[in-house]
């Protein structure tokens, strides 16, 4: 963050009726875009308001701790699942924000005994199964926030008629995580893949979300004019030995696993490929773009948010795996392409910052607090 960020947010926080504790909740057990994401708002609260106290509720053997550790004012609340920790919080907290669906459950739950107000964060473009409890949990929410336009359109169509929530719903974009890799590990990595151009992937090894089978694919026409390409995926998840064994004769192929380094390996790369079927936003890009990569991905969900077609990036029809590959050829052969891409990409990274996210739920939170107060005022 440069000095001139720290200045606005400083300058702008302080405008912002002061509000004195908050517990986020995250009942995923891995981590991956959404736990960074609760992780990346936690510690730029707490650069917003050093005095804030924060708490995390997250599940027993979470990976979430180890990237929170260093954060002031942070207590953290380990659960076996939604049913469970409401005693330990209790009040200590004037607002709980849910950043996924267990998490929204105990969020409900909590507000029932305490009577807590919460905050509703949705990630995923696909609908909300439309129960009881679900009802129940997001009419009671005092906002829910999606992380894309088209999330937000999936919450309307979800509940129909069965819940008005105008009013309650704010779009909230998800955030680049603006680290720097170092530049020695990421000649090592480009040295160790000895090709050009490489090619990177990264997202679980999941091929109903993230779509490598479309990418591989396309790798298949792409090493018959260009056999030098390398072609890296990162990540982990059930597919990985179907994968790995799809792409046994082609050595262009590098499966590496899930990297804690992911900024040293985004700046050994010369594109980006990102052929979802399903995406929420693709927060991943945004990281992608802050690395000055260009990005070919498919046009679905909340990815064109970020993506425009010709001016920030080049989209293919999804699951289009020829057309996917038309448009990686189009970029190679094109270096002003390439760079107008890169250039707009990371002029339109702004609406994108942590910062701004920041204050967008600070300002939530702050409408929470005067409503509250309002009401105890009467």
């Amino acid at each position: 963050m440069n000095q001139e960020n720290k200045n606005e947010m400083r300058s702008v926080s302080e405008s912002v009726p002061e509000f004195k504790s908050i517990c986020h909740v995250n009942l995923a057990r891995g981590f991956r875009g959404g736990e960074r994401q609760t992780t990346l708002l936690i510690r730029h609260l707490q650069f917003l308001y050093p005095d804030l106290k924060q708490f995390l509720v997250c599940r027993k053997n979470s990976e979430i701790p180890a990237y929170v550790t260093d954060i002031p004012n942070l207590t953290i609340i380990k659960v076996r699942n939604e049913c469970f920790g409401h005693v330990a919080l209790g009040t200590q907290a004037e607002i709980i924000h849910a950043h996924e669906a267990k998490a929204v459950h105990f969020a409900a739950i909590h507000h029932r005994i305490y009577g807590t107000p919460y905050v509703i964060t949705r990630r995923v473009p696909q609908r909300v199964k439309n129960t009881f409890f679900n009802r129940y949990s997001f009419d009671h929410a005092s906002f829910i926030s999606s992380v894309s336009g088209a999330i937000r359109s999936s919450i309307i169509e979800s509940f129909g008629s069965s819940l008005n929530l105008s009013g309650k719903l704010r779009v909230i974009y998800s955030v680049f995580n603006s680290s720097r890799g170092n530049p020695e590990v990421t000649a090592k990595i480009r040295n160790e893949l000895n090709g050009s151009p490489v090619f990177g992937h990264i997202g679980a090894y999941v091929d109903k979300h993230k779509g490598q089978k479309v990418f591989i694919e396309a790798i298949r026409k792409l090493v018959m004019e260009r056999p030098d390409a390398v072609f890296i995926f990162l990540g982990a998840g059930c597919d990985e030995e179907e994968l790995k064994k799809m792409t046994e004769d082609l050595p262009q192929v590098r499966w590496l696993g899930f990297k804690t380094n992911v900024a040293d390996y985004i700046d050994a790369m010369d594109y980006f490929v990102f052929p979802s079927r399903n995406e929420g936003l693709g927060s991943v890009l945004l990281d992608v773009i802050d690395h000055g990569v260009p990005v070919i991905a498919s046009e679905v969900d909340g990815i064109p948010e970020i993506i425009q077609h010709e001016k920030t990036g080049l989209l293919f029809e999804n699951g289009n795996s020829e057309m996917l590959y038309q448009e990686i050829t189009r970029l190679l052969n094109d270096n002003d392409l390439r760079d107008r891409l890169v250039d707009n990409a990371t002029e339109s990274l702004k609406k994108f910052s942590p910062e701004t996210c920041a204050l967008k739920y600070a300002e939530l939170y702050t409408a929470i607090i005067e409503k509250v107060n309002h009401s105890h005022d009467r």
